[in-house]
């Protein structure tokens, strides 16, 4: 009897520090921080979330062509039945500026029996040099300042937009983690259980010959024993299952898939949350963020629409010089002698189509200030549902950690009265199966709370920091 009463005690240390047995395996691990790194660094999504700053240079690139240099050339000439009619070349320069700006510099040169008076040129040709300005329609936006100011809100938006794409992956990466090591750390359990009903078996069997035990013992074992391997089968399907989910978060370089028949890993039993929530607020949250940046291009639409309701008044400066150097006698006195003005001044008289277009601008900001208003509300209430169901889980935790530490000692209890005949093995199954329902109930609700850190820091926009 003491014989076997060491065996038991021996079967139930096993089963109670399960973890202190699976730690000393030799087995790869992989922890969260690893696992992140790969996603980070392999992972499709993760790299096309890098490409959104190269979108954005090239945007401002495209933003800021607007504003280049333009050098053109006009060459125009008439020659019929051997006499040359004309023969017009004008080189000119434009240099596009902020505030609806233009600067102008061209040389012209005009030649021919048949030139219109208007056109007609000094012969050494003639220089101009002025400026374009939009007083009207253009004064305060026009294209080429919306396509920069959207450009760089497209910058900015970029960033937060990577930050979105990464916290939404690492949510889903990390419930696939913890699903992971969850069942794990069941199956474990499961197989240490097995082993300990092999065990217990054996020694049933055993007392079966010596005559110390009825044969029901060992029925009532067999049948423990073949629940406990449907028990580690079904854990071992789980794990199979959730080790292939989080399989499809594993890369290598060039966009290849890690194998998977390769991997022979173990989590790390450990809160993959590390940093603190005590800022429960989701104003960092980049789902939210990205509605401030669609205000601020619309914005900018509107403000563009806005410039319709201003006539078009465009006034264009400038002063004439001989020759080919515009540069010269550019001063007030030569220039109220030499000059060249030109203006142009039109307005639809209703003003229909600008307003349409304008009163569409303001209700698109209205639109998206409703949807901003609605997620904004929904993301708070999650966080305050993240919050109380935190609280429950941790209240459930301890009543769970004492539960588990009364059914150890009735299971050893139980254990101590089977060796001296005044219990059963069934009662003895019974206390150790209880014993595994409690452990399992405490693992799900540890997964549980750590699935739902993972959940605030996700709604605080916390997952996407490296």
């Amino acid at each position: 009897k003491k014989v076997r009463s060491k065996k038991f005690k021996i079967t139930f240390f096993l089963l109670i520090n399960f973890v202190a047995v699976f730690a000393q395996q030799k087995t790869d691990t992989l922890s969260f921080d690893e696992f992140k790194k790969i996603i980070l660094n392999y992972h499709p999504i993760a790299l096309k979330a890098n490409l959104l700053n190269d979108f954005a240079r090239a945007k401002m690139g495209q933003a800021r062509g607007n504003f280049d240099p333009k050098l053109s050339l006009n060459y125009d000439q008439k020659e019929y039945d051997g006499n040359s009619y004309y023969r017009f070349l004008t080189p000119e320069v434009k240099l596009p500026l902020w505030y609806g700006l233009e600067l102008k510099a061209s040389y012209s040169e005009a030649e021919g029996a048949y030139i219109s008076p208007e056109n007609k040129l000094p012969k050494e040709g003639l220089s101009f040099l002025g400026v374009n300005m939009s007083l009207g329609k253009g004064l305060l936006m026009d294209k080429r300042r919306a396509a920069i100011k959207k450009a760089q809100i497209f910058n900015s938006a970029s960033k937060i937009e990577q930050q979105k794409l990464i916290n939404d992956l690492m949510l889903e990466a990390g419930e696939s983690y913890l699903s992971w090591q969850n069942n794990y750390k069941i199956a474990k359990v499961y197989e240490n259980a097995l082993k300990l009903t092999e065990v217990r078996y054996e020694a049933i069997k055993g007392s079966l010959v010596g005559g110390d035990r009825p044969a029901i013992d060992t029925l009532e074992m067999l049948t423990q024993l073949q629940q406990r391997q449907i028990q580690l089968q079904q854990a071992n399907l789980n794990l199979q299952n959730s080790f292939y989910e989080l399989s499809s978060f594993l890369w290598l370089e060039n966009n290849q898939p890690y194998p998977i028949e390769q991997l022979n890993l173990a989590p790390i039993d450990q809160d993959i949350v590390m940093s603190g929530l005590n800022n429960l607020s989701i104003d960092n949250n980049p789902k939210l963020l990205m509605y401030g940046f669609k205000l601020r291009d619309l914005q900018i639409d509107k403000r563009l629409k806005a410039e319709s309701l201003r006539p078009t008044l465009d006034l264009q400066l400038g002063v004439l010089n001989g020759g080919n150097s515009a540069f010269r006698n550019v001063n007030a006195g030569y220039w109220r002698n030499n000059n060249k003005v030109g203006v142009q001044l039109a307005f639809p008289l209703t003003f229909q189509s600008a307003r349409s277009e304008f009163t569409e601008a303001k209700l698109k900001i209205m639109e998206v200030e409703y949807e901003q208003f609605s997620l904004r509300n929904e993301l708070n209430a999650k966080l305050n549902q993240n919050y109380a169901e935190a609280q429950t889980l941790k209240s459930q935790l301890l009543l769970i950690d004492q539960s588990l530490t009364a059914n150890k000692k009735l299971l050893e209890g139980e254990e101590l009265k089977f060796t001296f005949g005044d219990s059963s093995i069934f009662l003895v199954n019974a206390r150790e199966t209880k014993l595994i329902e409690t452990t399992e109930k405490l693992m799900e609700t540890t997964f549980k709370l750590r699935k739902n850190k993972l959940k605030a820091e996700w709604l605080l926009g916390n997952l996407s920091v490296n």
